[in-house]
């Protein structure tokens, strides 16, 4: 004598296919990410040139501002490191989330079990959304040693990669992913088995 399963909403097997596109997607808003840091790396926005700018922006509003635009600007373009590379980190953290689910997928596919797994934090996407934010951070300090008017901080590689580190933490408090009506664990699998499991 057997239950019977429970009517989960899920995809069927046969039919289920890991999406390449949903990989590309994933990546898209990192990869768009490093060409605007790549930009802001270009001797356009120098320190000197921000600074300008800030000045002729504060000076409508507040001469008093306007005349601290150096300090200012220096504390800004410090801002700009840390929230740029987190945002950076959190973008990559979605990319490795979604590349670590689909090869996953991709395996089980290759044995004809096609699952498709949950979308959920996990320490490896986030360690290699760190180390992504690193080496990104650290390649941009390297370029700007040759761009006119930069110059390379090893201290701005800290900073960044610091912003990357909090930007997890932030996900992993407060990332609630949804589950999809189709998404199929290996758990609720696994509890669909042993509801259809033959009864002593």
């Amino acid at each position: 004598m057997s239950t019977v399963a429970p009517n989960f909403p899920l995809p069927s097997p046969s039919t289920f296919r890991p999406s390449r596109w949903a990989l590309i997607r994933a990546w898209l808003p990192t990869i768009v990410w490093i060409g605007v840091i790549a930009f802001e790396s270009t001797s356009t926005f120098t320190s000197s040139n921000t600074q300008n700018w800030l000045f002729a922006f504060l000076r409508h509003i507040n001469w008093w501002l306007a005349a601290h635009a150096a300090i200012l600007n220096a504390v800004g373009r410090k801002v700009g490191h840390f929230v740029g590379y987190g945002a950076l980190g959190c973008f990559a953290f979605f990319g490795w989330t979604e590349f670590l689910a689909y090869r996953k997928e991709r395996e089980r596919a290759s044995v004809e079990k096609p699952i498709q797994m949950a979308r959920e934090w996990q320490m490896r996407a986030a360690a290699l959304a760190v180390l992504v934010t690193f080496v990104v951070a650290s390649l941009d300090e390297f370029h700007q040693s040759f761009v006119p008017g930069r110059g390379a901080a090893f201290h701005d590689v800290v900073l960044d990669t610091f912003g990357a580190v909090i930007a997890q933490v932030l996900i992993a408090k407060f990332w609630k992913p949804k589950m999809n009506t189709g998404l199929r664990t290996k758990s609720m699998l696994d509890r669909a088995s042993g509801d259809l499991a033959p009864e002593a």
